[in-house]
């Protein structure tokens, strides 16, 4: 367990979130909700104070890779509408993942280069469906990469309201309380989307510290709402 002055140290430290946001067709169902969820998590993380910055990426089989921020300070981060995130195509996650992997390489690399001080990255997968698209990279090489950024400290976190969220995360290596499934509905993305940006503010606030438990642990309330609903 942490002590005081650590806990201290790492809230110091800024916090970069690199968002990796499916735009696949089969998102239009849940696209008002995403993007309601989505605003309320930057107004959530820029209550919290300035000190995090934000990378979102939405992706499809027609571009794995769009940029919508790029390491945007939180206070500047601009909001999504039904004009920037329009569901379409398949779903590429595996070269999506890798290519923002190496985005975020690179930028804490040019970091480090320049002499500023070195930053948390949090690594948030919002998906609904499986890998069907990709081209360039296998299963293999991304579980690669990610168990390659986890050893230098990054903390991957997957929401995903597939059929079988918790194996899609399983088979690419993230830690099973890193994982949380939530029902393809309002409430669902409601619950998934508040329940991150809660444990996103207690990271950022250097009170978790993810280790064996994952970044939710045992706390899952979005995957507790999937499973009554599919109880019923």
């Amino acid at each position: 367990m942490k002590n005081s002055e650590d806990m201290s140290m790492e809230q110091e430290r800024g916090t970069h979130i690199l968002v990796l946001l499916d735009r696949s067709g089969s998102m239009a169902a849940i696209a008002d909700d995403v993007i309601g969820g989505f605003n309320q998590f930057l107004e959530d993380q820029l209550r919290e104070g300035p000190d995090a910055r934000i990378t979102l990426v939405q992706f499809d089989s027609v571009d794995a890779q769009e940029f919508v921020m790029a390491g945007s300070p939180i206070a500047d981060a601009r909001p999504l509408t039904r004009q920037t995130y329009v569901p379409r195509g398949g779903t590429p996650l595996l070269d999506a993942t890798a290519k923002l992997i190496e985005h975020g390489r690179a930028a804490e690399a040019q970091r480090a280069m320049a002499g500023l001080p070195q930053e948390r990255i949090v690594f948030v997968s919002i998906t609904d469906g499986q890998e069907n698209q990709s081209r360039e990279h296998d299963l293999a090489q991304v579980k690669g990469m990610i168990r390659a950024r986890e050893e230098q400290g990054w903390v991957f976190v997957f929401l995903s309201a597939a059929l079988d969220a918790n194996g899609d995360a399983l088979r690419l290596g993230i830690n099973a309380g890193s994982i949380q499934g939530f029902e393809h509905s309002r409430e669902g993305v409601h619950q998934a989307m508040n329940s991150l940006s809660r444990k996103l503010v207690d990271f950022r606030r250097g009170r978790v510290a993810p280790g064996p438990d994952g970044f939710f642990g045992k706390d899952k309330p979005a995957e507790a709402h999937r499973s009554r609903k599919t109880r019923k």
